[in-house]
């Protein structure tokens, strides 16, 4: 695969039209289960409590960057991770 997550991630920090949840990005591209070339983005959200208009229009944004950036040929998967899940993922590694 030729597109690095690095380069989707600096394209999603050049966003200016986001909605205010998100924290932070984490980027993983390869081939998805069935082999075709597909792009991972988590989106690390400030409050656990988004609500769903929210997070569809984020979905869409991403999918739409990452196309722009990379191609129509590549699926997109677009995870959503809440500030607790985070800090329960630092805590429990610091133990």
């Amino acid at each position: 695969m030729d597109i690095s997550a690095n380069a989707i991630e600096v394209a999603l920090r050049k966003l200016s039209e986001l909605p205010r949840p998100v924290s932070s990005w984490h980027v993983e591209t390869g081939p998805d289960s069935t082999e075709d070339p597909a792009v991972w983005v988590w989106v690390m959200l400030k409050d656990d409590d988004v609500e769903f208009a929210k997070r569809s229009r984020l979905r869409s944004i991403i999918r739409d960057l990452v196309h722009d950036t990379v191609g129509s040929s590549m699926l997109v998967y677009v995870r959503f991770r809440g500030a607790s899940e985070v800090e329960q993922d630092q805590d429990d590694e610091r133990h």
